[in-house]
């Protein structure tokens, strides 16, 4: 069968950068699985990195389950028959992972407002499918320009100084995971290509260096050699988020 004839490989890197004091950010690189994600953790009392490792557990802990147990798939959220198994076991899995960081900040006050990001990609079966609240993306690396394939949940919000006059301007993110007791994850799938190259970053990395402007041999190498890369190229840009870099290679086996 085509199914069993996807295979998929992952290489990361991660930096707490020159600035922050520690990581928020996590990693999930999963080859047996096929789950690949990125989280920025934010919020509350420095429990970002708090957020950003319950929803890995939880995310990683699902997809394992439901890869064997078939009547998993969808609990406790049902079937969407607008998208394949494989994209109902991610929306499942990120929306279990949101419930789980909400319960968590709202049962510990040192954790009250924690909050992550989240960019997922799961591969089963010949299907490749795309998750992400907030906004760590996702990109779809191929010969010529860069395609980014998610859209951010941020925008622009003024600072004001005390008398509420206009200071300046920030990025604000407008979902995120545990923000709220419900989420509604972003959505897509595509069927496995022959070969593709996907990039999955926190915006420690997109915020400080335009993709399309990096040199196309930066993304030649091995999946973990063009992470470490693109990271150390954030940094030297000079990022004062933590960044993360995830690179996956999909493709039919030979």
């Amino acid at each position: 069968m085509r199914a069993s004839a996807i295979v998929t490989l992952g290489g990361s890197a991660t930096d707490r950068g020159p600035v922050r004091e520690v990581n928020e950010d996590r990693v999930l690189c999963d080859d047996r699985l096929g789950i690949y994600a990125v989280f920025d953790g934010v919020g509350g009392h420095n429990a970002g990195e708090v957020a950003a490792q319950l929803a890995l557990e939880t995310l990683a802990g699902y997809i394992a389950r439901s890869a064997t147990d078939a009547d998993d798939d969808t609990w406790p959220l049902g079937w969407d028959p607008r998208f394949s198994a494989t994209s109902n076991r991610l929306r499942t899995a990120v929306v279990l992972a949101n419930q789980r960081v909400h319960l968590a900040a709202q049962s510990d006050p040192a954790l009250q407002g924690m909050a992550t990001t989240v960019a997922a990609v799961l591969v089963a079966g010949n299907i490749v499918s795309f998750a992400h609240v907030g906004d760590s993306r996702i990109y779809r690396l191929d010969p010529g320009p860069s395609r980014l394939l998610t859209e951010d949940d941020a925008a622009t919000v003024d600072q004001l100084d005390a008398a509420g006059e206009r200071i300046g301007s920030r990025r604000a993110l407008t979902r995120a995971l545990g923000a709220e007791s419900e989420v509604t994850p972003s959505m897509a799938e595509m069927p496995a290509p022959a070969r593709i190259r996907l990039l999955l970053c926190s915006d420690g990395l997109h915020g400080v260096v335009g993709l399309e402007e990096i040199d196309p041999e930066a993304y030649v190498g091995a999946p973990h050699e063009v992470a470490t890369r693109l990271m150390t190229q954030a940094i030297d840009a000079g990022t004062r988020d933590n960044v993360s870099v995830l690179v996956v290679d999909v493709g039919e086996k030979a």
